[in-house]
């Protein structure tokens, strides 16, 4: 006898594009994925957690893991998006510091220094 498997939710958070975020709540039961709700657009990741939440009747305790988009990306945004899952994931209980995500910036960051502004003379 087969024994059924208990669905899990999960949120995905994609913020690889900076001005084109998804957050999606899925259920997983076994190997099939269900998109149940998401996000889309210019948003505050957070908040639209929050939303999926409060949307479908769920506590933060409801879903068993968050997991960010590693990369390729926007240096920034993979970084906003792998550090909001992992507070979460470490919030929850699910992994500890050496279980962390990492993102993959798929190359050097392209930082550069910000040219001087000449003093104000009155």
């Amino acid at each position: 006898m087969k024994t059924q498997e208990k669905s899990q939710l999960k949120i995905y958070i994609d913020s690889s594009q900076r001005y084109e975020k998804k957050v999606s709540l899925v259920e997983i039961n076994g190997e099939e994925e269900n998109v149940l709700d998401f996000e889309v657009g210019d948003i505050d990741v957070v908040g639209s957690i929050q939303n999926l939440l409060e949307k479908n009747n769920l506590k933060l305790e409801d879903v068993s893991e968050f997991v960010p988009n590693l990369g390729p990306g926007s240096f920034t945004g993979l970084k906003v998006g792998v550090t909001i899952s992992n507070v979460f994931n470490w919030l929850l209980g699910g992994k500890n510091l050496k279980e962390m995500d990492v993102p993959e910036y798929g190359g050097e960051p392209n930082i550069s220094k910000p040219k001087r502004k000449e003093p104000i003379r009155e």
